[in-house]
């Protein structure tokens, strides 16, 4: 049986309450938590099979290197089902990286942010430094992550809302501060909410349904819904000098002045 619950209070996997990142008396639980978004989206996706779930977070993956782009994407198109292991906050020398994914020749570790940002950077006042030296969180996890290169790719994703992502990702693109056996990559809360909405659900099982479902509305409850600008009917009226009347679609009774729909 899948375990998941499928009633109208239906709950996402609370990992982080398992890997002890809440508190057993809740004291630390709250809706701005990083480490319960990462435990609830993650550990619930990890239900399902790589090409409905995991795929299609991966696939919104950017890399400076367009060669590492389109070898990447040839990497996720060969994944299938259950083949691979994924351990959340794994204790490693030089930090606790949120999240490892294993495969059988690639290796993945994510750093996950909500609200927080870069937990360490380089001072201003330092001299310019290399991957072996800097204090970047990214160039530290770089660092960990190096020991899985030996016959392994190795990949360090940073995943976050947008904003924060493209300022990390403009911060850091021009320094040499990542280790060179691991290919950094940046997604965005706001991608990844796009690609789960755009995948088709008539075919899946209930139970499959149900977990992207949930997902969905945890990412849109976190505010990850991109603005797509407005109704393009707006612009192609002709814009004159002068007022504009504006029309609602309620119109008011004489007798009761309640509106009613046109």
């Amino acid at each position: 049986m899948l375990p998941y619950k499928t009633n109208q209070n239906r709950g996402l996997p609370l990992i982080s309450e398992i890997h002890n990142k809440i508190s057993q008396t809740g004291s630390n639980l709250s809706d701005r938590l990083e480490d319960k978004l990462t435990g609830d989206f993650f550990g619930a996706i990890r239900y399902l099979p790589f090409e409905i779930g995991l795929k299609h977070v991966l696939t919104t993956t950017l890399f400076s290197n367009q060669n590492t782009q389109v070898k990447w994407l040839s990497f996720i198109s060969n994944q299938k089902r259950y083949d691979y292991e994924m351990e959340f906050w794994p204790r490693q020398e030089g930090g606790e990286i949120d999240l490892l994914i294993t495969f059988e020749d690639t290796v993945i570790g994510i750093e996950v942010k909500y609200l927080s940002g870069i937990s360490s950077e380089d001072q201003e006042e330092d001299i310019v430094v290399d991957y072996t030296q800097s204090y970047n969180q990214l160039a530290r996890y770089s660092r960990m992550l190096e020991k899985f290169s030996v016959n392994k790719d190795v990949y360090l994703l940073f995943l976050a809302p947008y904003e924060m992502m493209n300022t990390v990702k403009k911060n850091i693109e021009d320094r040499s501060i990542i280790s060179p056996s691991v290919q950094l990559g940046f997604l965005c809360w706001q991608n990844i909410l796009e690609a789960l909405k755009e995948q088709e659900l008539i075919d899946l099982e209930k139970g499959q349904k149900l977990i992207l479902e949930d997902l969905q509305l945890l990412l849109t409850k976190k505010g990850f819904i991109r603005f797509k600008g407005f109704n393009d009917t707006i612009f192609h009226q002709p814009i004159i000098k002068g007022g504009y009347i504006f029309q609602s679609d309620m119109t008011l009774t004489k007798k009761t002045g309640i509106g009613l729909l046109k």
